[in-house]
Parts: structure tokens; sequence; C-alpha cells
């Protein structure tokens, strides 16, 4: 009779446990979703950010162009072909000189072009900045 007297206090023992495991599977399978959209939206944000430095670097180029043909430099282009496009890029310059090297006149320039894309506040909102020195 012994034996017969410690089974009822181990009944629902199991069923505590298999309840405890299910609630550890669950946080993990919630942790690990919640992981994985993360590093979905950072790898994103981080494709944007490179896709806005691109831009960017587009208008300085562009900017360096405009100055060596005679072309003012302060403009605005709106990138339309590619992974580039939807990008909004402002130009910009200033000048210092002329100063004269050697009897030879120079003009230094400061650009700046700035690739924006997206609204402000929203997740696809984007921008860069880049500075570039030019001696013609």
């Amino acid at each position: 009779m012994f034996p017969m007297a410690s089974k009822p206090a181990q009944q629902g023992v199991a069923l505590v446990f298999a309840i405890f495991i299910v609630i550890v599977v669950a946080l993990v399978v919630a942790l690990v979703s919640q992981w994985v959209i993360l590093a979905s939206s950072t790898s994103s944000q981080q494709t944007l950010q490179l896709r806005a430095f691109s831009a960017a670097q587009s208008g300085l180029d562009w900017g360096i162009y405009r100055l060596e043909h005679g072309q003012g430099c302060n403009a605005s282009l709106t990138l339309q072909d590619g992974s580039l496009s939807g990008f909004q890029v402002d130009v910009s310059c200033q000048s210092y000189g002329p100063i004269d090297e050697a009897g030879t006149a120079h003009t230094w320039y400061t650009l700046s072009a700035q690739a924006h894309r997206g609204q402000l506040g929203q997740g696809d909102n984007v921008s860069r900045t880049l500075e570039a020195d030019l001696w013609l």
C-alpha cells in the first residue's frame, strides 16, 4: 500500500512541466521573429544610406563637370534611372578667388551635394551630404 500512497502526489507534475516548456519555446520563437524583423529593417536602411551616398557622389561629379565646362554649379537634379531613382540632389558651390599663382589665375571651389529621398519621419527618409574642394 505504501507505493500507492505516493503516486497521487506526483500527478500533474508532467502537465506543469509541459506548460513551462511550451511557454519557453513560445518566448524563444517571439524573440527570434523580432530579431529577424529588426535585422531586415536595418538592412533596408543601410541599403538606402548607400544609395544616398551614391546619389550625393553623382551630384558632386555633376557639379564638377558643370564647373569645368563654365556652367554654374548651383543646381538641383532628380535622378530617375536605376537604383538611384527618386533621389533629389541639390548641388551648391562657393568660389574663392581668382588667386594669382605665378601669373596664372585660379579659382578655388568648395562644392556640396545633398541627396535626399522620402518624407521626414517616414521609414524611407534618407539624406546624405558630401563636400569636395576643386582648384581650377
